[in-house]
């Protein structure tokens, strides 16, 4: 099967990043947080973000979230998970060696940020990889087009606060 996905289609490599992400977390003993993961952002900070009056949808079970604004096409997409089996370590390694695999993309470690964290910057816009007590949380803010330092910058904040809930 051929998961190669042109990178002219942001939506795609979004999917593609969130399923190789899911891949890596499926193994036994990875759980979904027990965490609502659209609680860990307030309404006024995704909308600070995204632009117009925030809306959120939750997955079923809540380990995931999506927030969108009104006035944009951006979006703000929440993942949680806990490990019980594989260590928390090893998915994290495995994430961030496929944030990697792109070389346009530019990834930097994130300090002060739970136990380690990353971001990253990809053809859809920004993402933060963070692992927290042997969970990992990662926030996605899709902007329409490549990410840049500003996107990290305006979506730092919104990722301490998460942290900190998580």
């Amino acid at each position: 099967m051929n998961f190669l996905i042109s990178r002219k289609n942001g939506l795609q490599v979004l999917i593609f990043g969130a399923l190789a992400l899911a891949a890596i977390l499926a193994l036994p003993g990875l759980l979904p947080a027990q965490t609502d993961a659209c609680a860990l952002v307030q309404a006024g900070d995704a909308a600070a973000l995204l632009g117009g009056t925030a809306t959120s949808k939750p997955t079923p079970g809540g380990q995931a979230c999506t927030w969108t604004g009104s006035a944009s096409g951006r979006k703000l997409m929440i993942l949680t998970y806990k490990n019980t089996r594989v260590p928390g370590e090893t998915a994290f390694m495995g994430a961030q060696q496929g944030a990697q695999a792109d070389q346009d993309d530019k990834i930097s470690n994130e300090a002060g940020l739970g136990d380690k964290a990353f971001s990253v910057t990809t053809s859809f816009g920004a993402i933060f990889v963070v692992l927290k007590q042997g969970r990992l949380l990662q926030l996605q803010y899709m902007t329409g087009r490549r990410g840049t330092s500003q996107d990290i910058a305006a979506l730092r904040p919104i990722v301490q606060k998460a942290v900190a809930a998580f």
